[in-house]
């Protein structure tokens, strides 16, 4: 299995939704094993909901993060994720995504394939002094009543020794692939960009015995158009929920192309 690396920096919403997206449909179609690490930020405080979300929760999950002590700007972007879960406000997180074909791997049950990635993402955290374990005791009933994905966790959600929530994932299978993202908040801890990025692909290199390459775009062909392509429809889409959102006076969200 060839690895691969890529850090994106920061890009819209629909922009990183887009990305991770194209890269699977790329990826799925390959007749070789690959998996790709990528981490990436957000231009503006993006919030961005799971694919089955409700676009009612917008007025809730305004107010929410207005009086949060997470959110230290306002909402200004929103963008739905191709992946399942709950709202997470980015901005102040890392994001990262795992992508593979790799047969063996979507031979696993969910949960199984599930910690294969969730232990690549605890081990970094732990190689930089920040001890992270998975919570064992989920709240899954709290967890699906929640609009908030970072208010409450699941079993294989990853906390500090301070009880708090270090990191979310979500998992999304397709014929051929399968794409885990994350969103990792680690200001408070002292953890920079650079230094997680670096720990995130040390130790995915240490767990497959192998060296990340850097990602070339011309290795997946038609990655450009598809990529634009979807971009264009996850702009639309963020437009729709806008619209079909209650208008909210005073509140800066403004759709994930902005």
């Amino acid at each position: 299995m060839r690895l691969y690396r890529l850090e994106s920096g920061y890009q819209s919403g629909a922009r990183n939704m887009a990305m991770d997206e194209a890269l699977l449909e790329c990826i799925r179609c390959l007749p070789e094993p690959v998996l790709l690490v990528r981490t990436y930020r957000w231009e503006t405080p993006t919030l961005s909901l799971g694919v089955n979300q409700q676009v009612r929760d917008i007025r809730f999950l305004l107010d929410f993060y207005g009086k949060s002590a997470r959110a230290a700007s306002p909402v200004e972007a929103v963008v739905r994720r191709p992946t399942g879960g709950r709202a997470i406000l980015h901005g102040e997180d890392i994001s990262y995504v795992f992508i593979t074909n790799h047969s063996a791997t979507l031979r696993l049950s969910l949960k199984e394939s599930y910690a294969i990635y969730a232990g690549i993402v605890r081990d970094a955290l732990q190689a930089l002094a920040l001890r992270a374990t998975f919570t064992g005791d989920a709240q899954d009933k709290d967890y699906l009543r929640s609009p908030v994905c970072f208010e409450t966790h699941t079993a294989s959600d990853l906390v500090g020794e301070d009880g708090k929530k270090l990191t979310g994932s979500a998992q999304l299978r397709r014929s051929g692939g399968l794409l885990q993202h994350g969103a990792a908040f680690l200001e408070p801890y002292g953890v920079t960009e650079a230094a997680f990025n670096q720990a995130l692909f040390e130790t995915t290199e240490n767990t497959f015995g192998q060296s990340l390459l850097p990602f070339e775009k011309g290795f997946f062909p038609g990655f450009g158009d598809l990529l634009t392509e979807l971009e264009v429809a996850y702009r639309k889409e963020s437009g729709g929920i806008l619209a079909s959102a209650p208008v909210i006076s005073g509140s800066h969200l403004e759709p994930a192309s902005s």
